[in-house]
């Protein structure tokens, strides 16, 4: 598997969670943690902590991205079940027609 820069992976899981696309965050966010490792060990030892910080700062904003889509989510589909169940219970009605 080629070795995929930590910069182009944090740019892939940004799109993907644009996207809505969760699966592919998942994938992402392992190569994301091995990239950063791959590159805190390439570093020298006094940009070994940059690196690292950097690498955990990218992730926690993915963490806060990924938070704020999936309450979103949630919102949408609390929201369009509500709706479903009034919808089905107005199908429902039954009527009386008295003559008189």
């Amino acid at each position: 598997m080629p070795e995929i820069p930590s910069e182009s992976l944090h740019e892939a899981i940004r799109r993907a969670l644009n996207a809505g696309d969760f699966d592919t965050v998942r994938q992402l966010s392992g190569a994301l943690g091995q990239a950063i490792i791959r590159e805190a060990r390439a570093a020298a030892p006094g940009g070994r902590q940059a690196v690292i910080n950097k690498g955990l700062s990218r992730l926690r904003e993915h963490l806060s991205l990924a938070r704020v889509l999936r309450a979103h989510v949630a919102n949408q589909l609390q929201a369009n079940t509500t709706l479903s169940l009034y919808q089905q219970a107005g199908g429902h009605r039954h009527s009386w027609h008295f003559d008189a």
